[in-house]
């Protein structure tokens, strides 16, 4: 085990674990002294087909010999490659699209384009979304309030859980009517606000309010896109068309990649959009060959249909845990994105008791996240992940709780 010490040269943004990774193989990691971990969430929600799949890595390194960046200008027969299987895997929505780096980009890209093309300022976003930590991307992340300085005219609604649904559409039509407001961003699925996972019924009668006040609909699905549904993207899970689509995580495969997906009637026809976009390390060939990589392992695997195979699997083992324990409940899932809320009684701060959870898991070989101030554990593992890993992450999970006890 390393001392702290050995991160003197890293920049002290965030605590570090004390375990340092040598290599990783499909869901699980390694670390320097030869320790086994399973990943439960690959990576932070990015390495979706493994780490390291050498059938993966092969295509990616021939692909870098051929290709790798030209400047921002310069289109690659990979990237054209790209955008046309990006437009037909987007299916309804007729999608065109750019690649960038990382979701708070392709986040910025879109609230930039949405303003422009609506000629109105004003963005809704939840009260507990995330969406990245760049300024604009800030200002719509827990409303904003780590924001400096504040992004005028942005304007919150509460998430839409249990009986605030219809509070929360209120909200919706009353911001549209009284403000003038380019887009409304959403998640698909409420990670770090607690894995809130809104209807479909709530999504259509959203889409039915942009129609009707010319309100542009934006979906991050940084961590929901590239299959984490069992679709390809949530929108497609919940039957809407979108009018963008900010994605990033999965589609990398593990490398920095995103891209922004824009609805076929958002494209000019004959003259181009008032404002441009120049970004390092846009359209790179390389990005577009790890896309292109990633959607032909899936189909050629049938990975779509075996997220939602084990997807069941995974729900139904968390739902037998809440039988066995009382320290946990509220299992649920879309896809192999799942979530279940940590319970002690007398209990209000979890932060302490996450990190004791944690720990001990780590201890197990087994690694966890958790969201909403440490009360709720959230899995995305990778789509390659076993029945038997399944089992034993619970299994391992259920041994840690029973162990637990409330610490204030």
């Amino acid at each position: 085990m390393q001392n702290y010490k050995s991160f003197q040269f890293l920049i002290p943004a965030i605590p570090f674990n004390k375990s340092i990774m040598s290599h990783g193989k499909g869901s699980y990691l390694y670390d320097t002294e030869g320790q086994k971990y399973l990943d439960l969430n690959a990576g932070q929600f990015c390495t979706v087909l493994g780490h390291s799949n050498s059938e993966i890595m092969d295509c990616i390194w021939k692909s870098a010999e051929t290709l790798v960046h030209t400047s921002t200008s310069i289109i690659s027969s990979e990237v054209l490659s790209c955008a046309k299987n990006l437009h037909r895997i987007s299916g309804d929505m007729k999608a065109s699209c750019i690649l960038l780096s990382t979701g708070a980009e392709v986040v910025e890209f879109c609230l930039r384009y949405a303003k422009c093309i609506q000629q109105k300022n004003g963005i809704v976003c939840f009260d507990k979304g995330y969406h990245g930590l760049t300024l604009g991307a800030q200002s719509i992340t827990f409303s904003g309030i780590y924001a400096k300085p504040n992004v005028q005219e942005t304007y919150t609604i509460p998430l839409p859980e249990d009986d605030k649904s219809d509070l929360s559409l209120k909200n919706v039509e009353i911001l549209f009517k009284n403000n003038e407001i380019a887009a409304i961003i959403l998640e698909p699925i409420v990670s770090v606000g607690g894995m809130i996972f809104p209807s479909a019924e709530w999504f259509h009668k959203v889409r039915e309010l942009c129609d009707q006040y010319q309100v542009l609909l934006v979906l991050d699905e940084c961590q929901t896109g590239f299959g984490r549904t069992g679709n390809w993207f949530a929108y497609q899970t919940y039957n809407f068309i979108p009018d963008m689509v900010a994605t990033a995580k999965g589609i990398g495969l593990g490398f920095p990649v995103a891209i922004a997906m824009f609805r076929d009637k958002l494209i000019p026809q004959e003259n181009r959009y008032p404002i441009t976009h120049y970004s390092s390390h846009q359209n790179d060939s390389l990005s577009a060959a790890i896309i292109n990589i990633g959607i032909e392992y899936i189909e050629k695997h049938s990975i779509l249909t075996d997220i939602q195979v084990k997807a069941v699997h995974f729900l139904q083992q968390l739902k037998k845990l809440e039988q066995r324990t009382h320290h946990v409940k509220n299992a649920r899932g879309c896809g192999l994105m799942l979530g279940i809320d940590l319970f002690y009684e007398n209990t209000n701060d979890y932060r302490n008791i996450y990190d004791n959870i944690y720990r001990k898991m780590m201890g197990s070989g087994v690694i966890i996240q958790g969201t909403n101030g440490g009360r709720t554990l959230r899995f995305l593992p990778d789509y390659l992940i076993t029945h038997t890993d399944i089992e034993f992450a619970i299994e391992q999970l259920y041994k840690v709780l029973q162990q637990q006890r409330p610490v204030n």
